[in-house]
């Protein structure tokens, strides 16, 4: 690791340390969506009643599926564990267990589904928002993931269904008074363009302290573009109440890229500083984040930061690390870290997540940082 690196992430354990003590005055709010993640491993050979080998990789999975086409095939899946989910949970869950402040909006139903208990513990509060949470199979490998997701009660999120929810004026008194507001997984709901747009328009129009906003959209491959057109369209908005932020893995912003008429970026440096920056300017928001496995960068008016994260080459878990890269940059807006600072942060909850299976405290944190800037992790 080159010495200034090694440098900068020892001066950035010292800034955590540091305001270790003014996070839990910090007030965040998150919403909306929840899920009930069933952990699952396919069978690649089994030894015996009670032991197996999991197949590997995604293409031993994808080479398996495809020699079974014109024909039949059967795997045996293994439940691991059942565990919340969905991007605002996780992403919150990485957020509270730093001790900042949670209210969360979350969609994780009437009563709890017993599946959230610990994320419930802690939080300061959690509205469900009138919904139930939804359902993900999720299938891990050593090399990603795959998740078959079912969530089609979220189409009856619309801006009145939102504004009937918001009516007690629970979720202004407490955006009024969060620094960070961060709103998750755009992509799973039809309707949440517009429900921002009710959110901007009516039920944040009374803040003026300008708080952070933080953006993030789970993969829209399922979603048209003219659908993405209109959430970046839409996004830039918010600077009229606070400063946006909007993060992103490299798929996702390659499909936005195609869809507002950029040229896609490859994972080398200057692609994706170029690609960060262009979308950044077509959205009109004060910053835009990219995250991929070992690298990640972020745009703002001042220009673009990189950095290499400490690379885990087997994850104990790989679900959830991107939610808890965003809990880690969110709370480095937060606490007023530089851009560089952030992706740090942002990579250091991430990594511990994907080594630990849970979230980091600020303590933990602190830590973690020490140990990568004294070359403890591969970092690929």
């Amino acid at each position: 690791m080159k010495q200034e690196t090694s440098a900068a992430l020892t001066a950035l354990a010292d800034r955590v340390k540091g305001a270790a003590s003014s996070v839990g005055k910090t007030p965040v709010v998150i919403g909306f969506d929840a899920f009930v993640d069933e952990s699952l491993r396919i069978v690649g050979e089994r030894t015996s009643p009670v032991s197996f080998k999991a197949l590997p990789t995604i293409s031993d999975f994808g080479a398996w599926a495809s020699a079974s086409a014109g024909r039949s095939g059967s795997r045996e899946f293994v439940c691991e564990e059942i565990v919340a989910g969905g991007c605002s949970v996780n992403m919150g869950d990485g957020i509270a267990s730093m001790g900042f402040p949670l209210n969360a909006f979350s969609g994780v139903g009437t009563p709890a589904n017993p599946a959230f208990g610990s994320f419930v513990e802690k939080c300061v509060s959690v509205d469900p928002v009138g919904m139930e949470p939804g359902r993900a199979l999720v299938t891990e490998f050593d090399d990603g993931k795959l998740m078959f997701c079912s969530f089609s009660h979220f189409a009856n999120f619309t801006p009145e269904y939102l504004k009937e929810q918001m009516a007690d004026g629970r979720f202004a008194n407490a955006c009024s008074q969060a620094k960070g507001i961060a709103l998750t997984s755009w992509s799973v709901y039809p309707y949440m363009t517009d429900c921002w747009r009710y959110l901007m328009d009516e039920a944040l129009s009374g803040i003026s302290h300008r708080p952070h906003f933080f953006f993030d959209l789970a993969d829209p491959a399922s979603r048209t573009k003219e659908d993405m057109v209109d959430l970046i369209d839409t996004i830039g908005g918010f600077e009229k109440i606070g400063r946006v932020t909007l993060s992103v893995n490299g798929n996702e912003a390659n499909r936005l890229a195609s869809a507002v008429g950029l040229n896609e970026a490859d994972e080398t440096p200057a692609e994706l500083e170029r690609l960060s920056s262009e979308l950044r300017e077509r959205a009109g928001i004060s910053e835009f984040s990219i995250h991929l496995v070992k690298t990640a960068v972020t745009a703002t008016a001042s220009g673009v930061a990189k950095i290499d994260g400490p690379y885990c080459a087997k994850p104990v878990r790989s679900v959830g690390a991107g939610d808890r890269f965003n809990a880690g940059f969110f709370a480095g807006l937060m606490l007023g870290l530089e851009p560089e600072e952030r992706l740090q942060l942002g990579a250091a909850s991430s990594g511990f997540f994907v080594r630990n299976a849970r979230s980091a405290s600020c303590q933990e944190l602190t830590c973690f940082i020490r140990s990568w800037a004294a070359g403890e992790f591969d970092d690929g």
